[in-house]
């Protein structure tokens, strides 16, 4: 967009010089409405309530059990006379149609009996988990506690989830304000623009930042893929917004064709055999009917939630050559900004039994090699080995991830005081 406007801008002052008025800029098109529907259950069984809302994308949602318990709903349809959806983390559908008195009479179908419900429109119910609504209406489930500047921003790993920092991330609350969101399609997140490569993963925290009114200056902490994510925000922003960051054991660029080149059978030995063709299928199969969790083709796929499914080989699919190439466009020296990386010291864990020593040695090298190119980005960057961690280092030692965030939250305000 920078051209465009650098033209319009050009435009203007020649207009201005030649003694000719410059023309106002017509106002700002108000943001587009995106409605949002809510249902509660008439009968007590199932029971439950619904949230269905419209976005750029379609429609997003998901639905409050008896017990309170939320859950996300796939493959929504709702018109004037028809609704239906799949609940993927239960195993359960529903199909139902709209009644003269304005309420929707269906069946909703578990375990291959299906159960008579009638859902009527509601005004919106008191919520237990908190959503913000992004300009394009995808709604976002997000989570901040603490006070304090910088505010702590979390970010997960390819197929993670909010929950991977629960040892972390209320003791960094009590030091600052922490945040976390769940991704596009995970949680109760509404689906985002496929691809999900990088430049979209940091739109999106650029975004959620701005709808949830988070205060800067922040500081970011990316695990595994993450990484990505959290160096590509850093490099899309000036220096002052983001204070300070920590990689927990960061996927590095192009990483694939780098493990490759020194383990030439790594996809066999990884049992990575979901390829393009595979995603593709996967994908049309869990939007075309609910596919249980324990069907083949679900297993396959890594889970039958067809949004999340989609998202997750995406991201994955993007990284090596796109998402690389992107951050690489952007890459830039973070200066003096305080940044640690943590690197694994148990190269077993969580690792196929299938690995030799060899295997194991050389990915130790190359994972080692990525990390301290990474921290060489910061002139007072810090790499450190956590001894007794697999690559979840905030699961298995959570206090190293603890430790090094409260040192540069501390080190970043030392920065601020500065004159």
């Amino acid at each position: 967009m920078r051209p465009i406007f650098l033209a319009i801008a050009v435009a203007a002052v020649g207009l201005s010089a030649c003694g000719e008025p410059t023309p106002s800029s017509p106002p700002a098109p108000p943001p587009p409405e995106y409605a949002s529907n809510w249902f509660v259950a008439v009968s007590s069984k199932p029971g439950g309530a619904l949230n269905i809302h419209e976005t750029k994308l379609g429609f997003g949602g998901f639905m409050r059990e008896p017990d309170g318990a939320f859950q996300p709903i796939r493959n929504i349809v709702l018109t004037d006379a028809a609704m239906s959806f799949i609940a993927p983390t239960l195993d359960v559908s529903l199909t139902a149609t709209k009644a003269a008195d304005g309420s929707w009479a269906g069946e909703w179908t578990a375990d291959g009996t299906t159960t008579d419900l009638i859902f009527k429109p509601s005004g919106a119910l008191e919520m237990t988990e908190t959503f913000v609504k992004l300009p394009d209406g995808r709604w976002i489930q997000f989570q901040c506690l603490g006070a304090g500047s910088p505010t702590v921003i979390f970010d997960y790993g390819a197929g993670g989830a909010m929950a991977s920092w629960k040892d972390v991330f209320e003791p960094i609350s009590q030091t600052t304000r922490a945040c976390m969101a769940e991704r596009a399609a995970r949680g109760l997140s509404d689906p985002g623009p496929i691809p999900r490569d990088v430049n979209a993963a940091a739109a999106d925290i650029d975004a959620f930042v701005h709808a949830a009114r988070i205060e800067g200056p922040l500081v970011l902490v990316g695990h595994s893929m993450a990484s990505y994510h959290v160096r590509q925000y850093a490099n899309l922003h000036k220096d002052g917004e983001v204070a300070g960051m920590v990689l927990v054991d960061p996927s590095g660029d192009g990483q694939t064709a780098r493990f490759t080149e020194f383990i030439p059978n790594l996809a066999e030995l990884m049992g990575d055999n979901v390829d393009d063709e595979v995603a593709a299928g996967c994908v049309k199969a869990l939007h075309e009917k609910l596919l249980k969790r324990d069907e083949p083709v679900a297993k396959t796929c890594g889970g039958n939630d067809p949004d999340r499914v989609e998202a997750t080989l995406s991201e994955v699919a993007s990284m090596e050559v796109v998402s690389t190439n992107q951050i690489k466009a952007a890459a830039r020296s973070y200066g003096d900004m305080p940044l640690i990386v943590l690197t694994r010291g148990d190269y077993k864990k969580g690792m196929p039994a299938a690995f030799t020593a060899e295997n194991t040695a050389a990915m130790e090298r190359v994972w080692t090699a990525m990390h301290i190119e990474m921290t060489a980005l910061s002139t007072i960057g810090e790499h450190r080995v956590v001894d007794g961690a697999g690559h979840s280092i905030q699961r298995d030692q959570p206090q190293a991830v603890i430790g090094a965030v409260n040192e540069v939250i501390t080190k970043a305000r030392e920065r601020a005081a500065k004159p």
